[in-house]
């Protein structure tokens, strides 16, 4: 396969973005195509069905590019319809899933708060997950149907997501807090004002990490030469011309991340 040939990376909206971010600071030589399924959007509250059709849509897309790998960069979707990407492509097919198992692990037997759509926390795929590591510590599901359709609609910093937050998080105490959804990293700094002591974990980081040692294990990396960027939408009209703004947000966003962890 190709090593010039394009990463592709998908979701239902914006969420994407955030793996989209990381992927770009670690493999900056790169070639990328993003896909949002801003037409079906959002997954969470749709049939399984319906997310698998987007998906296998969008996947079909990506595949006419000549994509050399596929990053579903979506919780839901990833629950949804990974094992039938990987049935049909014969190139490496990435998802992600709440880390569960990082933030148990972080937590030490202390509590935990998910936060995810509803599809999500419906699926086999994260009941498998739940039922491995209910034991091992405390663990509180918050199901967050609308949330995502604030960041999508840009208030992720606002009086609205806010307002929102307080009413998900009233009376929850948490030790470590995972974002089951890709959208959720953009609500970060407001998260962070009601739990100032914990660790808030998403799945993005270890996602991006499995792309790197992927494309190193199947000498698919690109070492040399500028990256590129092309963006993709089933409804380009209400997406495309808010790309640029998600995308400098999401890194300022990690920019926040990297520093608190330096």
């Amino acid at each position: 396969m190709n090593k010039e040939a394009p990463i592709g990376i998908f979701d239902s909206g914006v969420g994407g973005i955030s793996v989209l971010g990381r992927l770009t600071k670690l493999l900056p030589r790169e070639n990328y195509i993003y896909y949002a399924d801003t037409a079906r959007f959002p997954y969470g509250d749709k049939s399984c069905e319906v997310v698998k059709a987007g998906v296998l849509e969008a996947a079909a897309t990506m595949a006419e590019h000549g994509i050399k790998m596929l990053v579903v960069a979506c919780n839901t979707a990833t629950a949804a319809a990974i094992e039938d990407l990987r049935a049909k492509y014969d190139f490496p097919v990435l998802g992600i899933e709440p880390a569960l198992k990082p933030a148990v692990e972080a937590a030490a037997g202390k509590s935990v708060a998910l936060i995810a759509t509803s599809l999500t926390l419906k699926e086999k795929k994260f009941r498998q997950l739940f039922e491995a590591y209910r034991e091992k510590g405390e663990i509180v599901n918050l199901e967050a149907p609308g949330l995502a359709d604030l960041v999508e609609n840009g208030h992720y910093r606002d009086e609205a997501a806010r307002a929102y937050l307080s009413q998900l998080f009233d009376g929850v105490k948490a030790d470590t807090v995972v974002l089951g959804c890709t959208h959720y990293l953009f609500l970060w700094e407001l998260i962070r004002e009601f739990f100032p002591a914990a660790e808030i974990i998403d799945g993005g980081s270890g996602l991006a990490r499995n792309v790197c040692r992927t494309l190193m294990e199947q000498r698919l990396l690109k070492a040399e030469g500028e990256g590129s960027m092309t963006v993709l939408s089933s409804a380009e009209a209400s997406f495309l011309p808010r790309f640029d703004s998600f995308f400098q947000d999401i890194l300022s966003i990690l920019a926040l991340l990297s520093h608190k962890m330096s």
